[in-house]
């Protein structure tokens, strides 16, 4: 069965030719920013710049039409990261590639106004650059020096970003990455930060000023993964005073008083006040949650409204818990008296024979439950991933002491047709890429990066919030090989040697084909996620160890 997909730039390709042929800008537009119905819209248009948004609103209203015959006043054009331009001036004098030309704006009667409009749009923008670069220029060596190592350290062990103010790019992903992460190790002479490191603030751009001022800001307002709430999108000082203002006022705290700071103090200002109001929702076990746009990797924050609780684990999935704990348990019981029950599964199971095809009764309860979640949320597969053993745990634990047991539903089964060497080979890319992925969390899950150097550097924040993922397959290479469209991830965490170990474990849902999840189905993932955190911490009691769920047994259990 054919899974995988032509990838990103296959996409914006496509997305252009179908813009090229609109007979209007408002349509093509429409094409372009949303890369054919895959980016929502108002995230498609974040990576306008403001001179650039009046140009196309203008063009927009006016009804302009699109045409393919040069000499256009403005071009319109689809780079290769996906951003839709509007140049001045046909293009001429803009940095950066070409990209996918759409056409040129006609206009049937263009306002003398715009041109006004537009110029007064590229000073206040340059304004605004150059008081922000001003203002880092006052600030303490040192104080610029922690900024650029924050945003270093940040960018090491975070998703790719990739961002803009105005017409610069900053980004770690692909051939045409300038800050550090995959794509570019730390102190390359192609990162931007390198040369920043070297150079006096005056004599960096106001776009590189107002980068370093404004990441900064954002991945001190929160998580450092904050940072990717801007990917796509302009990163741009007003914009960011604006969203962190919103944050707080969700927050339920009060926006501070600004007064007449500048805007470098002011954001200063928010993203503490952000962070704090933060906290106080995490302490008081606020859920919050995450949707990923996976073409644009935007990603954005949100809370859940309301606790999730026992009664939203699918039924079927509390008929599997009951039969092997041997009590009565349905959605509607007591939640206290179901996770108790449940708790004493592993130590059940340790007493039974494994059944065929399993090391354990134990590893074959957990197929089992995954098997469950996908077929009660309409899901290709479910699947799970954490450590082997939790004894013994130390920085020099290998991918191969993880484990992810992926459970794949009758209906993905059937789509294979019989070909048991593709299933299994489709099922084993999973695991494995899971298994790495914990491994590649454990330093942080299990603080071996605090307070000294760890023994290794190529290591990620631990994730801790659910999240919904849509049309993921188009960068994440084993995303695009196996079909990985949409999904869910729930982070699950347990106590271990005396503290919480976020992350060491999680629940993944995911779908080759739609519809999208939805906000009822990570309700129900997190739900289950409940259940499994706590059937992984009587298991790590009881010292379990589980051995199943490499390549080897996906070849013998479904080959």
């Amino acid at each position: 069965m054919q899974l995988s997909t032509d990838g990103f730039q296959a996409l914006v390709a496509a997305a252009a030719s179908r813009a090229r042929d609109a007979a209007l800008v408002a349509d093509a537009v429409g094409i372009a920013v949303t890369l054919d119905g895959k980016v929502p819209e108002d995230v498609g248009r974040k990576a306008l710049s403001l001179p650039e948004q009046v140009l196309l609103e203008a063009a927009e209203l006016c009804g302009a039409g699109l045409t393919t015959a040069d000499g256009g006043e403005e071009l319109l054009v689809l780079s290769e990261t996906g951003r839709l331009r509007v140049l001045a001036d046909g293009g001429s004098g803009t940095p950066g590639g070409p990209g996918h030309v759409l056409g040129s704006v006609k206009w049937s009667g263009r306002p003398r106004s715009v041109t006004r409009l537009h110029a007064l749009a590229e000073e206040h923008q340059r304004r605004q650059y150059a008081e922000v670069a001003r203002w880092l220029a006052d600030r303490p060596r040192a104080e610029v020096t922690a900024r650029l190592d924050a945003i270093a350290h940040a960018l090491l062990h975070m998703a790719p970003v990739r961002m803009y103010v105005g017409d610069r790019t900053f980004g770690n992903l692909g051939d045409d990455a300038n800050l550090p992460g995959r794509s570019l190790a730390p102190g390359s002479d192609a990162s931007v930060l390198t040369s920043l490191a070297a150079a006096d603030v005056t004599a960096w751009s106001p776009e590189e000023a107002t980068f370093v001022v404004c990441l900064h800001a954002l991945i001190s307002s929160g998580a450092p993964v904050r940072a990717e709430e801007f990917n796509g999108a302009q990163l741009d000082p007003e914009e960011l005073a604006a969203f962190l203002g919103e944050r707080i006022r969700a927050y339920g705290a009060p926006v501070p008083d600004c007064g007449a700071l500048g805007i470098g103090a002011r954001l200063e200002l928010l993203a503490d006040a952000c962070a704090r109001a933060r906290a106080e929702l995490v302490r008081a076990g606020t859920v919050f949650y995450r949707r990923i746009n996976g073409v644009s990797l935007h990603k954005r924050e949100d809370m859940m409204p309301g606790p999730v609780g026992w009664a939203e684990v699918p039924a079927p999935v509390a008929e599997v818990l009951a039969r092997h704990c041997g009590a009565p348990l349905t959605t509607r019981t007591d939640p206290e008296a179901a996770l108790d029950a449940v708790a004493r599964i592993p130590g059940a199971l340790a007493e039974r024979p494994a059944p065929a095809g399993f090391g354990s009764a134990y590893e074959a309860f957990l197929h089992e439950v995954f098997e469950t979640v996908a077929e009660s949320l309409g899901c290709d597969v479910a699947m799970g991933r954490g450590p082997r053993r939790t004894v013994g745990l130390g920085p020099a634990t290998a991918t191969r002491d993880c484990y992810c047991a992926v459970a794949p539903s009758r209906r993905f089964v059937r789509r294979f047709d019989g070909d048991s060497a593709s299933l299994v080979r489709t099922l084993s890319a999973y695991s494995a890429r899971m298994r790495y992925n914990t491994w590649h969390y454990l330093p942080h899950t299990m603080a071996w990066t605090e307070g000294r150097q760890p023994a290794r550097d190529d290591w990620f924040f631990a994730p801790v919030m659910p999240d919904i993922t849509n049309w993921s397959d188009r960068h994440h290479t084993g995303h695009v090989a196996f079909g990985v469209r949409h999904a869910i991830r729930v982070p699950l965490g347990i106590v271990l040697d005396g503290a919480y170990r976020p992350g060491l474990y999680d629940l993944r849902l995911l779908r080759t084909t739609d519809p999208q999840f939805e906000l009822g189905d990570l309700r129900a993932a997190i739900a289950v996620g409940r259940v499994l955190e706590c059937l992984h911490q009587a298991a790590a009691a009881a010292a379990v160890v589980v051995s199943d769920f490499d390549n080897a047994w996906y070849r013998a259990f479904h080959g």
